[in-house]
């Protein structure tokens, strides 16, 4: 386009000007009209105001009149100043602004015309990405990128308010700066503390000015900023934030719409992705305790066991079993009986290594702790410090203190282990260890049968 437009710019300079001294020429030598001059000027001054150059037509029309006071001084005549031809050139320098502006005012809305389609193409691969992706911390992100590309700005980040703390965290930033996710600020703090509070969206182009403004530390020095808030309904969820680093780059109320539309649909998608991680945890969880169900204990156990398979790390399992629970039962009532599964859940959960071991329901009053990256003998640990914590705590109900105890056993995986192996191995040492109860045993792989820890 600019070469296109540059090589117009050539073609009406040089035409001008031989057009110029062929009609100059002819004015003195053979007595062409001076209307004519008139006439060639038009040729090169309309083009030149369509091709939206102010200044290349101006310097036509003044080298045309020029050439015409030169030709009157030359002619000795005085036509430009007694006739009507000074009226006639601001007539051509009218017109040619007429259609300078015309030609300008089109050229914009082809450009916003155009702009238009490109940020509906991105909105639509934009919105077409985020409303298949369920999986929320990969959203987040992704809907910072794609916020950062729609508006073309040099950073984006996202903010959720968590209405436990009433705190606002960063939870996607794009470009990513792990040191960033993370950080907290209460509503008010900052110009997306602003938004948050007022549920309304805000425009800074000299954030610096903001009183509210945060440090250039925290804020990584930008200069204008535009924020939207997230609404489901009237709850407001987070904020969208972009911002730029120049300036003189500022932020219009067309940006502002289009990041209105985005965040909306952002929305949307974030609010699907929660429900959808809700229902997944819903599935995966033991209703009662709080901890993984059976189903998903094993989907954990297949990819661990996998992994150890693969890499050829250690890999533990263990199955428990709370002692004497029919008796709680039966003395107590079943309201007992789950009280006394929450609680054991509890213990388990908090002596285990978080993000590392994984604690399932695996039936009944049966429990199993996938033990990762952990040998036979760190197994044997782990367990012990989760006895004595048993152990050493009691659980009061209505009133009635209950010292609980439970069996274990323990298999660990070898490289002829299979897994279904795996569980019936710990499953046969659990089956020995109830044979004493409150204690453990394990499988030895050398003897291949199971042995009691004494």
């Amino acid at each position: 386009m600019a070469i296109n437009r540059w090589n117009s710019v050539r073609i009406i300079i040089g035409g001008a000007i031989i057009a110029l001294v062929t009609v100059a020429s002819g004015m003195i030598y053979w007595n062409i009209p001076y209307w004519f001059i008139h006439a060639v000027s038009v040729l090169f001054v309309f083009p030149a105001a369509i091709t939206q150059n102010r200044r290349l037509y101006l310097y036509i029309v003044l080298t045309f009149i020029i050439t015409h006071l030169g030709v009157d001084i030359f002619t000795r005549e005085r036509s430009f100043l007694l006739g009507s031809d000074a009226v006639q050139w601001i007539s051509i320098i009218v017109a040619g602004e007429v259609i300078y502006q015309i030609s300008s005012q089109r050229r914009k809305a082809a450009e916003l015309s155009q702009r238009r389609i490109q940020e509906l193409e991105v909105m639509n691969e934009t919105l077409t990405s985020i409303s298949s992706e369920l999986e929320l911390n990969s959203l987040l992100q992704i809907i910072t990128a794609r916020a950062v590309k729609l508006l073309n700005v040099t950073l984006g980040e996202l903010m959720l308010f968590d209405k436990q703390t009433g705190e606002l965290a960063i939870v996607a930033q794009h470009p990513l700066n792990s040191s960033q996710i993370g950080f907290k600020m209460k509503p008010g703090e900052g110009a997306m503390g602003r938004v948050a509070v007022t549920k309304r969206a805000l425009i800074l182009n000299d954030y610096k000015a903001f009183v509210n403004s945060l440090d250039d530390e925290t804020t990584t020095g930008i200069e204008a900023t535009l924020d939207v808030p997230l609404l489901k309904g009237d709850e407001f969820i987070g904020v969208l934030g972009v911002a730029r680093h120049n300036k003189q780059h500022k932020f219009t109320n067309d940006d502002l719409h289009l990041l209105t539309v985005f965040a909306n649909q952002a929305t949307v998608a974030i609010e699907n992705a929660r429900l959808y991680e809700e229902v997944q945890r819903l599935a995966f969880t033991d209703m009662l305790t709080g901890i993984n169900n059976r189903r998903r204990l094993f989907e954990l156990l297949d990819k661990e066991y996998k992994r150890a398979l693969r890499y050829k790390r250690p890999l533990s399992f263990m199955l428990m079993d709370i002692d004497h629970f029919k008796k709680i039962n039966d003395s107590y009532g079943h309201a007992a009986g789950d009280e006394v599964l929450r609680w054991f859940a509890d213990q388990c959960s908090f002596i285990i290594r978080q993000k590392i071991d994984v604690i399932g329901r695996f039936g009944g009053e049966e429990f199993a702790v996938i033990y990762p990256e952990t040998d036979l003998a760190s197994a044997f640990e782990a367990a012990e410090r989760l006895r004595a914590r048993v152990i050493g705590r009691s659980i009061t109900y209505n009133g009635t203190e209950l010292s609980i105890t439970f069996s274990a056993g323990i298999a660990s995986f070898n490289d002829t282990t299979e897994l279904e192996q795996l569980v019936e191995r710990a499953d046969k040492a659990l089956y020995l260890a109830k044979e004493k109860r409150n204690c453990m045993a394990y499988w030895d792989n050398q003897k291949n049968m199971p042995e009691q820890i004494q």
